[in-house]
C-alpha cells in the first residue's frame, strides 16, 4: 500500500540536499510517493520490547521502595567528567558514584566562601556539617582502596550524619523547594541543630508523595508552622511542625553533656500545638538521645488492639510524655500524628554509626485520613537509604547490615562508599 506525501515549496526538499523544495526538485516531482509499512513488527521484537518494558518498571518500583517517591537522579558522562541535573541546574565535576557528588554538593549549595572560612577555623570550632565531613573523609582515606578506586568501610557516625545529611538536602533540592531561609538558618550553628530536623522532615513528606508549601518565615503578624504538606494520592493537607530536643555539649550547644539526659518533651510538643494550625497537625519530634538512652525511650511490646490486631505499644516512658498531654489538652490528643526519631549520628562521630529509631503516635481515636499518615511513616523510615550508583539503569548493590535486634521501622545502612 502507497500514500502521497505532498511536500510544501518551502518545506526541505525530500532529497536529502538541505535546499528548500521549491529551490531543488520542484521542477522534476510534484509530490513524493512514500511506502506505508503496515506489516506487524516480529513477534521477537514485540516480546524483546515488552521484557524491556516490565524491567523498567520492575526497577522504578524497587528504587520507589527503597527512597521513596521522589525523581531518580539525571545524570551523564560528558567530556571525561560526570555532568549531574539537580532541578533547572547543571553541575560537572570527577565523581565516580552518586555519594562523590554529595561529598562536594553541601559546598556548592554552602558557598566556597562559607566552606573555605568554615575550613580556616581550628576543627572543634567549625560548623558541625565541616567537621563530620573532615572527619569522615580521614576515616575514608585510611581505608585500602578497591579495584575500582573507591574506597569502601563501615559507616561511621561522622560519615552517616554528613551523607544523610547531604542527601536530605538534595531531595529538597531537586524535588521541592530549597528557601534560601533554610539554607542560611542551615549555615548558622545556633540555628544548624532545628533547621537540619526540619529538613528530615521536609525530605521525608518529599518521599512520602506529597507537594511541600513552605510558610513566609517574614510574616510576624501570626505564628505558623514550619510548611504545609498535600499528600498527592489522598489529596490530604496537613500543618507541619519539626521540633528538635536542645542538649548541652552536642551539636553545637555550649556546656558538657549530661550523663543521664532527661526525657521532657512535652514543651516541644505544646509549643507546636500553639500554632494553631488550619489543617490537622503533624509533628516530627527529634529526641536527640544517645542510643543507649533511646533504647529506653524506643522500646516496645506488641499487644493486641480491640479488634485484635497486633500493634507496637509505647514503652512506660513515652506513654507518660503522651498521657501527659493529653491531659493538659482537656482529654484529647491534639495531634493527627506526633514522628518520633532519633539518629544518634553525632554521639559516635568516629565509632560506628549507632542504630536510629522511629516511633509515630496516632492519636487514641483514629483519624480518618490514615492512608496519608501510613506513608509519611513509611517514609520516615526511609532516612539513612541512599543510593549508590548514579544511574537508574544500574541496579545498586545490596548494602550489607550489621546484625541488630530488629526495631519497628527502623532502617540501618552500614557502609559507605566514595
Amino acid at each position: 500500500m502507497t500514500k502521497i506525501l505532498k511536500v510544501g515549496r518551502n518545506d526541505p526538499c525530500p532529497c536529502g540536499s538541505g535546499l528548500k523544495f521549491k529551490m531543488c526538485c520542484l521542477g522534476k516531482y510534484t509530490a513524493i510517493l512514500v511506502e506505508e509499512v503496515s506489516r506487524r513488527p516480529p513477534q521477537a521484537v514485540l516480546l524483546k520490547a515488552a521484557k524491556q518494558f516490565q524491567e523498567r518498571q520492575r526497577k522504578e518500583h524497587e528504587y520507589k521502595k527503597r527512597f521513596g517517591q521522589v525523581q531518580p537522579q539525571i545524570s551523564m558522562p560528558a567530556f571525561g567528567k560526570r555532568m549531574v541535573a539537580v532541578k533547572n541546574r547543571i553541575y560537572q565535576g570527577d565523581w565516580k558514584v552518586f555519594t562523590d557528588f554529595l561529598r562536594d554538593y553541601v559546598g556548592i549549595v554552602f558557598g566556597n566562601d562559607w566552606w573555605k572560612g568554615e575550613g580556616a577555623k581550628p576543627l572543634a570550632e567549625r560548623h558541625p556539617v565541616t567537621q563530620w565531613l573532615t572527619q569522615g573523609m580521614a576515616y575514608l582515606k585510611a581505608q585500602p582502596k578497591q579495584p575500582d578506586g573507591s574506597r569502601v568501610a563501615p559507616l561511621i557516625g561522622a560519615l552517616a550524619a554528613y551523607t544523610c545529611f547531604a542527601y536530605d538536602l538534595y531531595i529538597v533540592d531537586n524535588n521541592g523547594e530549597l528557601d534560601d531561609v533554610l539554607v542560611k538558618r542551615l549555615k548558622n550553628p545556633e540555628h544548624f541543630q532545628g533547621a537540619r530536623h526540619e529538613l528530615f522532615a521536609e525530605a521525608t513528606c518529599l518521599r512520602a508523595g506529597c507537594r511541600v508549601q513552605r510558610e513566609n518565615e517574614k510574616d510576624g503578624g501570626s505564628r505558623h508552622a514550619e510548611f504545609t504538606v498535600n499528600h498527592i494520592a489522598t489529596g490530604q493537607l496537613f500543618s507541619v511542625e519539626a521540633k528538635s530536643k536542645h542538649r548541652a555539649g552536642v551539636l553545637g550547644r555550649p556546656g558538657k553533656a549530661a550523663e543521664k539526659p532527661d526525657l521532657r518533651f512535652g514543651e516541644l510538643i505544646n509549643d507546636a500545638v500553639a500554632k494553631n494550625c488550619p489543617h490537622p497537625l503533624m509533628i516530627f519530634l527529634d529526641t536527640n538521645l544517645p542510643f543507649k538512652w533511646a533504647e529506653r525511650l524506643y522500646s516496645r511490646v506488641y499487644g493486641p488492639t480491640p479488634s485484635g490486631v497486633m500493634q507496637p505499644i509505647p514503652s512506660r516512658a513515652m506513654q507518660t510524655i503522651l498521657d501527659r498531654t493529653k491531659k493538659e489538652h482537656n482529654g484529647v490528643d491534639p495531634y493527627s500524628m506526633i514522628v518520633l526519631s532519633n539518629h544518634p549520628h553525632h554521639y559516635a562521630t568516629d565509632d560506628l554509626d549507632p542504630q536510629k529509631h522511629l516511633f509515630s503516635v496516632l492519636p487514641e481515636v483514629p483519624p480518618a485520613n490514615l492512608d496519608a499518615l501510613w506513608s509519611i511513616h513509611k517514609a520516615a523510615g526511609l532516612y539513612g537509604n541512599i543510593p549508590a550508583k548514579f544511574a537508574l539503569d544500574d541496579a545498586d548493590p545490596p548494602i550489607p547490615v550489621i546484625p541488630r535486634r530488629p526495631k519497628f521501622a527502623t532502617t540501618s545502612s552500614s557502609t559507605a562508599r566514595m
